[in-house]
Order: C-alpha cells, then sequence, then structure tokens
C-alpha cells in the first residue's frame, strides 16, 4: 500500500489502483479518442499538476494559499519569453519556469510564511491580486488581457529525433511524462525526513518549534517547492495551448487547485491530479450542454466536500473498508470441537 498521509489520519491507496491509473493514462492515445481528447488529456494533466503542487503545501504543511495562480503564470511567462524572445527549446523553457518561479516563491515566501493562519491567506490573495494587476497595466510585455500567442520550436529527443508539439499524441506523451517526473519528485519529498517535519507542522507546529526545528524555513522549504513546480504546470499549460494572458494570475485560476484538491483527496499529491481530471472534463462535457456548467459542477463538489472530506480517495477508502467488514462478518467461524 502507498501511504498517504491527510490532516485528520492516514489514507491509503492500493498500488494497483495506481497501475491501472498510469495503464489508463499509458494508453490514452492507443485507444483512438481523437485529436481534441489528446489536447484535453494533456492539458488536464498540466491541470494536475498544478493541483499537486498546491497539495504539496497545503496537505502536508497545511498553508492554504490563495496565491498559487502567481506561480502558474510566472512560470507560463517564463517558458515563453525564453522561447520567443531567446529562441531557447521547450526543455529550456521548462527549466527557465522552474528557476524563475523558484526565485519569485523565495521572494514572496520570506514574506508570506512570517503570516500565521488567517494573515496567510489573506496575504497569498493580495499577492494573486497585485499580480494580475501588474500583468494587466505592463500589457506591453505580458500581452494584457488580448495575451500572446505562443510558438513551441520542436523538440529533441535523444535517440528518438525532433518532433512537433503540435502533433496531438507527442505533445500528450511529453506532457505525461514530464508530469510523471515530478510528481515523483513531489512524492519522495513528502517521504523525505523534510517531508515529515512538514507534517509535524501541519499537526502540531508549537510541538515542532518545541523540538527545535526551523518552522519558518521548513515552510518556505515547502512554499518554494510548491510554487516551482506550480511554475512547471504553467509552462506546460502553455505550450499545449499556444497562448497566455494576464489572466493566469486571476483568483480564479488560484482557485483551482483548491479544488481540485478537495475533490481528489488532501495529502495525496495524486489526488489532486485525478480531481483536475475530473473537474475538468465534467466542466468541458456539462458545458456543451448548459450555460449553468460552474453552478452545477460547483453544487456536486460541494455534496462531495460535506459527504466525504477526505475526497475520492477517502470515499474509495471508506468502501474498501465497508466491503471487507462485510466479508468478514459473512465469513462463517469455525467450529472449535474438542475430545471429552
Amino acid at each position: 500500500m502507498w501511504s498517504l498521509h491527510t490532516p485528520v489520519g492516514t489514507v491509503t491507496l492500493n498500488r494497483a489502483v495506481l497501475l491501472v491509473l498510469f495503464v489508463i493514462a499509458l494508453l490514452w492515445p492507443v485507444i483512438g479518442v481523437g485529436d481534441f481528447l489528446l489536447f484535453l488529456g494533456a492539458l488536464f494533466l498540466a491541470f494536475g499538476l498544478y493541483g499537486a503542487s498546491f497539495d504539496l503545501l497545503y496537505g502536508y504543511t497545511g498553508l492554504l494559499s490563495f496565491g498559487h495562480s502567481v506561480f502558474f503564470g510566472v512560470g507560463a511567462y517564463a517558458a515563453t519569453f525564453a522561447l520567443m524572445d531567446y529562441g531557447q527549446g521547450a526543455f529550456v523553457g521548462l527549466l527557465v519556469a522552474f528557476l524563475a518561479t523558484i526565485l519569485i516563491a523565495v521572494g514572496l515566501g520570506l514574506i508570506a510564511v512570517r503570516v500565521k493562519s488567517h494573515g496567510f491567506v489573506i496575504v497569498t490573495i493580495l499577492i494573486a491580486l497585485i499580480a494580475q494587476r501588474l500583468a494587466e497595466t505592463y500589457s506591453g510585455i505580458t500581452g494584457g488581457t488580448d495575451g500572446i500567442i505562443v510558438s513551441v520550436p520542436d523538440i529533441w529527443i535523444p535517440l528518438l529525433g525532433e518532433y512537433s508539439v503540435f502533433d496531438p499524441t507527442f505533445r500528450y506523451y511529453f506532457t505525461l511524462g514530464v508530469v510523471l517526473v515530478s510528481l515523483f519528485l513531489m512524492y519522495r519529498l513528502v517521504i523525505s525526513p523534510v517531508g515529515l517535519v512538514f507534517r509535524m507542522i501541519r499537526e502540531n507546529e508549537q510541538r515542532a518549534r518545541m523540538l527545535g526545528y526551523n518552522v519558518t524555513a521548513y515552510k518556505l522549504i515547502a512554499f518554494v517547492a510548491s510554487g516551482a513546480f506550480a511554475g512547471i504546470a504553467g509552462a506546460l499549460a502553455t505550450y499545449i495551448n499556444g497562448f497566455i494572458n494576464a489572466s493566469r494570475f486571476s483568483l480564479i485560476v488560484a482557485g483551482d487547485p483548491v479544488i481540485y484538491t478537495m475533490l481528489g483527496g488532501r495529502s495525496t499529491i495524486v489526488g489532486a491530479v485525478i480531481g483536475a481530471v475530473l473537474i475538468e472534463g465534467a466542466g468541458n462535457y456539462v458545458s456543451q450542454v448548459t450555460d449553468a456548467y460552474q453552478l452545477i459542477v460547483g453544487l456536486l463538489l460541494l455534496v462531495m466536500v460535506v459527504v466525504e472530506p477526505e475526497g475520492l480517495i477517502g470515499l474509495w477508502n471508506r468502501l474498501q473498508r465497508r466491503v471487507k467488514r462485510r466479508v468478514r462478518d459473512s465469513t462463517p467461524t469455525p467450529e472449535v470441537t474438542t475430545d471429552d
């Protein structure tokens, strides 16, 4: 079992389930879903990474941020400038996005992580509002609300040759590869000694201080790592869409990873990816039927959060426990006979 910790206990997700999800993701282009669904699949994976980056901060350290769109936007624009202004390749663009969001996250984190509880939430909201206003004001650089069309050069893969990001199958697998590597790195972080301190801070910050840990420093590490992976997600989303504008910094975009995480399951990494795929997929299909799709999806999410606060992974585990209990109760107890 893969142990996935949550603020109120321990949630486990069977490796068999993870394997099934991985196989589905791997075979998605093979089953003939069409170019549009390949496009959506790649985009949903990028959003999933965005949600997982938020979960790294909130789920494991307990810091609720409504300013994650800043990192998503910084990564998107950093990669765009690397490609468009400096003629760099897609991999270099991802690296630039990663490094740029680290720098921004360090600067913002030195301020934000010193503020506790609700103050942290307010600070992150203000950061997102300021970032969006700056992006709209300096439209000569960012394109403002009109945006910038992004041209992504062909991507060279060692031993395999060059591929176009406009090829739906390659774009999907390229995104899947980057997302899987990022999720693996995040998973290694949360099971490391550093990740254990994250969870200690989440459960009892005062006790962590009493044990001698520099809580502010560990919060900063979580803030920066979370922002860096959000930056990669922003760059991937830009590669897929081929477009970027100032709305990347909006509070609406900042709220998306919160929704993904709450639906899929906190402190799970993979739960946010599941939540992103379901929310974005439902939004895409419901919007074709009615204009009130946001209301419908929102109501379904509200019901889900009320019924199962631990998200879909928590619900899955609760159902598993119920089935096992019924099987155990229905199994007859063998009679023990003794010879007189």
